[in-house]
């Protein structure tokens, strides 16, 4: 079994028509189970989080939600209260270089959203890995004022910030980080998070539509990585984050 944890909903730019057919026929080429998908594309951040709520209406064994919050905007907390109630939304997901932000100058809409997360047991992904705007460092400020929700690091710190990210997750007090792996290809960054952190971390991701989704998986065989990791990192530990 294969969980995509990390994939987008893409749109013609020209029609404005979503690419579900694309996207579900990858998933079938690639032999995905089920895939995590959001979307930056609608006439508004409301409006595409819609979208990603009435593809997993339509297809619940497949889809999972996850919304698209950017606490640049006046109702950002409104809208993560509204899509708190969302059952098909399991999870939120910031990215600070799409929204272009520093996380901790947001403190006073990032903290009422993570409350809320907390409260409605909502994971949160964070965008990482591309330049100053996206450092773990920025969003462990956060996950250490709320330690009952799951920070998923995406792209498991990316190019800029993967051996540091090995560094934060090996702290006592980071045990509610997980990490996301699309994206990150620097195969001995890659080695020492996999020789040095607990399989229990890993959430394997494709980054789809960016990148291959079949190269995601393929540059996971060549690593020489034990079943049993294998087995954690593509479908187990996030059926236990995700209680399915």
């Amino acid at each position: 079994m294969i969980i995509d944890f990390h994939a987008h909903l893409d749109r013609d730019p020209i029609t404005k028509e979503y690419k579900v057919d694309e996207l579900l026929k990858d998933m079938e080429d690639n032999h995905i189970d089920k895939r995590v998908i959001s979307t930056f594309y609608g006439s508004s951040i409301s409006a595409a989080n819609d979208k990603i709520v009435e593809l997993v209406k339509q297809y619940p064994d497949r889809l999972i939600g996850c919304a698209v919050i950017n606490p640049k905007l006046d109702d950002a907390v409104e809208e993560a209260k509204r899509v708190a109630e969302i059952p098909q939304i399991r999870m939120i997901e910031f990215n600070s270089l799409e929204h272009g932000y520093r996380p901790e100058k947001f403190a006073y809409n990032i903290d009422p959203i993570l409350k809320i997360c907390d409260e409605h047991n909502l994971i949160v992904k964070v965008f990482t890995g591309q330049g100053f705007y996206t450092m773990p460092e920025q969003w462990v400020f956060y996950s250490h004022r709320f330690p009952n929700v799951t920070f998923v690091i995406e792209h498991l710190g990316g190019s800029d910030y993967s051996y540091g990210t090995v560094d934060l997750c090996k702290e006592e007090e980071n045990s509610n980080l997980m990490l996301e792996t699309s994206y990150e290809t620097e195969v001995p960054s890659l080695r020492r998070a996999f020789r040095e952190l607990p399989a229990d971390l890993f959430l394997y991701g494709s980054n789809y539509p960016s990148n291959f989704t079949k190269l995601s998986i393929l540059k996971y065989n060549s690593l020489d990585l034990s079943d049993e990791l294998k087995e954690k990192m593509f479908s187990e530990n996030a059926k236990k984050l995700l209680n399915i």
